[in-house]
């Protein structure tokens, strides 16, 4: 039993990015539930806490979370008059024990998980400064870029929409994440459809219509337990001034990825050092941390951190690769790293290989597992807790960088992406650049 535990911790470190869709827009008409659908819901209720209460590590903290809560959601579950009202209530049970990874997703959001989800995208990359919606990248070739649209711009409507409210109300649920994946929301749909963008810059706003484009297809498709395949992002080049720079949008994908990183180390081996950008990678495959590592530390015996289970605890030893990476490493976070990417960056900084920059990651480490449930909502939940090496626990707090870098339109408008310029700076060993404020 404790091997297919292993196997799924190991699989879903993983914050997803479907747990709010449709988070700008109204929400729908509860519809009344028939006897048959009660009883599902009331059959999905037990089997959650079943699950949980099997595979939870501390059950101690979990009997105080839950108590008498336990039987009270479960009867607001058999009061229940629309499936809305059944789902809140487990939620609510879920949100007693104020952790990430654990959440309900309705039957609706878990077929298109299914099935093909909306793939468009604006081209932009959008975070929150001071309650402000700041673009702070552009894809090459995207819409956004072609629109005229700059990384220092704000954006202030989408659709008729304005962010400012929605962005105070999700800056007080008191989740980093949970901007990310709203405004990752506001930049994607369909591929082929239209959204207009009220966009500020330094002269003035003006109104944009952006036409979702589909993923290039020099991206591979990955796929991840119920959902289906998505792009996965993998960027290469080589910076002014010789450095290696990597980017990698999700840890999905072993077979694509791994000969991708070591190629990239091999051919590039002659540079000055290497940046490797983790900013909105939300997780995935924990393993694979452990053997990015490992062409980055040269001595055997280190480890990321523990993973600790209801059962045993387990290691993420890292294995060196002969031929591996000796020179500098800068490391690029921000509020959308999260899971596996917090793993991997408190790691290596734990055991002095890598240097942060960028800004603390989400706060999102644990290991999940999705399950489908009776009334065929997905069922998402943590399975084990983590440690560091330096005995640090990221869940609710993220890994703060050794350099914070602020969303700071007039840095973004002068420097393009002062992270990456900082890191670059760091490891050519010159002064000065971008403004920082040094942990």
């Amino acid at each position: 039993m404790f091997a297919n535990q292993r196997r799924s911790i190991l699989i879903a470190v993983f914050a997803l990015l479907i747990q709010i869709p449709g988070c700008l827009g109204l929400p729908g008409r509860s519809q009344p539930m028939t006897q048959e659908q009660k009883a599902l819901f009331l059959s999905s209720f037990d089997e959650m806490t079943r699950m949980i209460e099997e595979t939870f590590w501390d059950p101690a903290y979990l009997e105080e979370c839950w108590g008498d809560l336990k039987g009270e959601c479960r009867q607001q579950v058999e009061d229940a008059s629309s499936a809305d009202e059944a789902r809140s209530a487990m939620r609510r049970l879920l949100a007693s024990l104020e952790m990430s990874h654990f959440g309900v997703i309705p039957d609706s959001a878990s077929q298109e998980l299914s099935g093909s989800p909306s793939e468009g995208e604006a081209g932009m990359i959008l975070r929150v400064s001071d309650g402000r919606a700041i673009v702070v990248r552009l894809e090459a070739g995207g819409a956004a870029e072609k629109a005229g649209i700059q990384p220092g711009d704000e954006i202030l409507k989408v659709g008729e929409r304005e962010l400012a409210p929605r962005l105070k109300e999700w800056g007080e649920s008191g989740s980093r994440y949970l901007p990310i994946q709203a405004l990752q929301s506001a930049c994607s749909g369909e591929p082929g459809t239209e959204r207009d963008y009220l966009v500020r810059n330094a002269q003035e706003d003006r109104t944009v219509t952006l036409t979702f484009q589909p993923p290039s297809d020099d991206y591979p498709r990955v796929g991840f337990g119920n959902i289906a395949p998505v792009p996965l992002k993998m960027e290469k080049r080589i910076l002014e001034d010789d450095i290696l720079y990597l980017r990698l949008g999700m840890f999905l994908g072993p077979m694509q990825v791994m000969p991708w990183f070591e190629n990239a180390i091999q051919e590039h081996r002659d540079a000055k050092g290497m940046i490797l950008d983790l900013r909105g990678n939300p997780g995935g495959l924990g393993l694979m941390a452990c053997g990015l590592a490992g062409w980055l530390i040269e001595d055997e015996g280190f480890e990321l951190g523990t993973m600790k289970t209801k059962a045993n605890d387990m290691n993420f030893s890292v294995n060196p690769r002969l031929d591996g990476w000796v020179k500098p490493v800068a490391l690029l976070i921000d509020e959308g790293s999260a899971s596996t990417s917090e793993i991997m960056a408190q790691g290596l900084r734990d055991i002095g290989r890598v240097r942060l920059f960028g800004r603390t990651t989400a706060g999102a480490a644990l290991p999940s597992v999705l399950v489908k449930l009776p009334n065929g909502d997905i069922l998402q939940y943590a399975m084990a807790d983590y440690v560091s090496v330096s005995g640090k626990r990221m869940e609710g707090v993220g890994v703060e960088p050794d350099e914070y870098m602020e969303v700071d339109p007039d840095q973004i408008r002068q420097f393009g992406d002062p992270a990456l310029k900082k890191a670059a700076y760091w490891i050519l060993g010159k002064p000065g650049g971008p403004r920082s404020q040094i942990r």
